[in-house]
């Protein structure tokens, strides 16, 4: 199929006998890139300066504003989502508690409220406060380095976090306890305040949660304690019988610990970082530049490159400008973090970027252009001699790789000796595996090209679901029909029968006579192969139907089908001889499911599955129990199934219907399978009056109830042995 072209060693000789002249393609590309490269290596220097002065600029104002400033939004704002998950965690912890809602209920948590205080450094304070004044909070001691009762008096060098207590009382007293903590959460000191008239009930961020009932994030303000400006973050911990919040649970986070994560989204080393609130308030800055302090107006600001940065992006509501003060080129981006009242500013000097490129000489630009204008020319002229055939033969190779016979295109000629032999080759394989996919499935030959094996003999067991469908009396149907006409007519019944069960992912293992063997799960995997093997059976009539409405004005015999379809394992291979392979599937699954599409004669159906088939399809595919046999070489009887309809097909007709005949067949099974002839018999006859059109598969079992009720067996299984296939 694949043939070698033999190359001469006198490629004069080898032009008299194809009639072209040829050269090899690595001489072409050798000398002409050979005084390219030299050409390009000397302008390179000399170019490349000004050229990516111009890209850089291009990339600053594109990728800058828009990748960078995003990158470093969402950089940030994964520190807000980190608390807002962790507010999340506490409180569904604590709403799965089961005790009073008292201060010795939530006291349980402050492990768990200094561990995560710990873990994530820009966090100040993690507290709770209950609906009767009870209070809690973990907290590092930052800004706080005395006693609470003993102001004068200082705190250890090793303490480092604290946990402060209040126990509510009626009147608006309780008694507040503090106790200092190491950096091991071991006790270094206790203290305890009496009669404090602190109510966490009628802080701004208590009253702003109770009324919103739900996540709140506060103003910028500064912590009454530590004297620190932040920001709280505060959600409800639930509400009792009467919907009155229970409590509310809170982070504090000082704005000063912003500095290091604004250090890590610094484009340059001057780049200037800004966090603001919605008043265009400063909450933190890195860089120069601005004031030393926070939460100051940056239209107030006296800083000329930050003023108009603002002015600029604030009034013409931009996200991203580029300015210049005093000379010096700026970008600026502005972005708002998502869902939050807070934006990031970034002024990055243009420099800071440019710097490489101040050298750049304005006179190189017609030397540069020319070389490249000259290299332009002879690259694109050699490009397109030898991408144009070589482009062609890859859409040729390509389409042959993915089995997309029916359209390819024809291989190029070319003056180049190597793409011209390639070409020859190509067409010659090309035809080859056409002819080849005419005897093989598709499905196999593309998975044999692409995986670059070599077909050899053996097997492997598979779970695999086999499909066997046969025309009823064709040969009859064959005798009244010319040869040439017969070979016609089933070539548009094998045609449209094939496309469908290939449409719903099945392979065809092979014709036999006028029957077909389609297998699912082999030899591509397929987790759906029983639902979409049901899905073809059900296509299959469906298609036979239309087919017979077509045939019918021309004259044509319809083709009634009968089909079976079982799931199971069974070997799938290369079975064969060595000179001769097919890859097919061997086993007792196979049998099986040729032994149920026989079975359709006797019950008159079209489609009949096994019970392991309806076991995996039930829920998509609207089954009917039709009886319990024992097939020719089998010892065990199974239970078949006629499919009448996908789950998804409400709009039929008959979809409702097809549902209680479900149910009243099922009934009437067991009712039989339990010996009770008369019942099942009373709901078969019900079935056979309502469902007049789908009785033929009730006969049989109908039939022997009432030999059973005159004569009952004496060994029962509820088996219906059958002798022939």
């Amino acid at each position: 199929m694949f043939v070698s072209v033999k190359y001469t060693e006198n490629l004069q000789g080898a032009g008299r006998m194809i009639g072209l002249r040829k050269r090899k393609l690595y001489i072409d590309i050798l000398a002409v890139f050979s005084v390219l490269i030299c050409l390009t290596v000397l302008c390179e220097i000399l170019y490349s300066n000004y050229a990516n002065t111009k890209i850089v600029l291009k990339f600053e104002q594109d990728f800058y504003s828009e990748r960078i400033t995003t990158t470093s939004v969402n950089s940030i704002d994964a520190y807000f989502e980190e608390l807002e998950d962790l507010i999340n965690i506490l409180a569904q912890i604590y709403k799965h508690e089961k005790e009073d809602v008292r201060v010795s209920n939530i006291a349980k948590f402050d492990r768990l409220f200094l561990e995560s205080v710990k873990r994530m450094p820009f966090i100040t304070s993690i507290y709770v406060a209950l609906s009767d004044g009870s209070y809690m909070q973990a907290r590092t001691l930052e800004g706080i380095s005395t006693y609470q009762k003993k102001k004068n008096k200082s705190l250890p060098s090793y303490a480092k976090y604290a946990l402060r207590k209040i126990h509510g009382s009626k009147g608006g007293n309780g008694k507040e306890t503090w106790e200092y903590l190491n950096e091991d959460f071991g006790n270094v000191d206790t203290e305890t305040l009496e009669a404090i008239s602190y109510d966490p009930r009628k802080r701004d961020w208590y009253v702003k949660t109770e009324l919103a009932h739900r996540m709140v994030w506060s103003d910028e303000y500064i912590y009454a304690t530590s004297k620190l400006p932040g920001i709280t973050l505060s959600m409800p911990l639930g509400y009792d019988e009467n919907e009155m919040t229970v409590g509310n649970i809170a982070i504090d986070f000082a704005l000063s610990h912003f500095k290091p994560i604004l250090e890590n989204v610094k484009i340059s080393e001057n780049t200037r970082c800004y966090l603001l609130n919605a008043k265009n308030e400063v909450l933190c800055q890195v860089g120069e530049g601005g004031e030393d302090r926070a939460l100051y107006s940056i239209m107030e600001s006296k800083d000329p490159v930050l003023m108009n940065a603002a002015k600029i992006l604030f009034q013409a509501k931009t996200q991203h400008t580029m300015y210049e003060v005093k000379g010096e080129a700026y970008l600026a981006s502005l972005r708002q973090l998502p869902q939050k009242r807070i934006s990031l500013l970034l002024i990055t000097p243009q420099s800071d970027i440019l710097t490489e490129f101040d050298s750049v000489q304005s006179s190189m630009l017609y030397i540069s252009f020319f070389v490249f204008l000259l290299s332009f020319v002879v690259v694109f002229l050699l490009s397109k001699r030898i991408s144009k055939p070589i482009g062609q033969i890859c859409r040729t190779a390509r389409a042959i790789g993915n089995m997309e016979l029916d359209d390819v295109p024809n291989a190029p000629k070319s003056s180049i000796l190597e793409i011209n032999d390639l070409a020859n080759s190509i067409e010659k394989m090309r035809v080859g595996v056409s002819t080849f996919a005419k005897y093989a499935p598709k499905e196999l030959v593309r998975k044999m090209i692409t995986s670059g094996t070599t077909p050899e003999l053996g097997g492997r067991t598979e779970q695999i679901t086999i499909l066997f469908s046969d025309i009823e009396k064709f040969s009859t149907i064959s005798e009244n029909l010319p040869a040439e006409y017969l070979i016609l007519h089933m070539s548009e019944y094998f045609s449209e029968l094939t496309t469908t069960i290939m449409d719903n992912s099945g392979m065809i293992d092979k014709y036999i006579g006028d029957s077909i063997m389609a297998i699912w799960g082999a030899p591509i995997r397929d987790d759906n192969q029983v639902v979409n093997a049901c899905y073809a059976a059900l296509d299959c009539q469906t298609v036979l139907e239309e087919l017979k409405i077509k045939w019918e004005p021309m004259g044509k015999p319809p083709l009634p089908t009968r089909i079976g379809l079982h799931t199971g394992h069974a070997i799938v291979g290369n079975i064969g001889s060595p000179d001769r392979l097919s890859f097919t599937a061997i086993g007792d699954s196979v049998n099986v499911a040729s032994r149920l599409e026989g079975v359709n004669k006797i019950y008159g159906t079209k489609i009949l599955v096994s019970e392991d088939v309806e076991s995996i399809a039930h829920g998509k595919i609207l089954f009917r129990v039709i009886d319990k046999v024992e097939v020719v070489g089998k010892t065990k009887g199974i239970i078949i199934y006629e499919p009448l309809c996908s789950m998804k097909d409400q709009e039929n007709s008959e979809y409702y219907g097809y549902i209680d005949l479900c149910a009243k067949s099922k009934e009437a099974f067991e009712l039989y399978q339990a010996q009770k002839f008369k019942e099942a018999k009373k709901i078969y006859s019900e079935i056979r009056g309502t469902y007049p059109h789908k009785s033929s598969a009730i006969f049989p079992i109908m039939n022997r109830c009432e030999m059973y009720i005159k004569d009952p067996p004496i060994e029962w299984n509820g088996t219906l042995k059958l002798t022939s296939k």
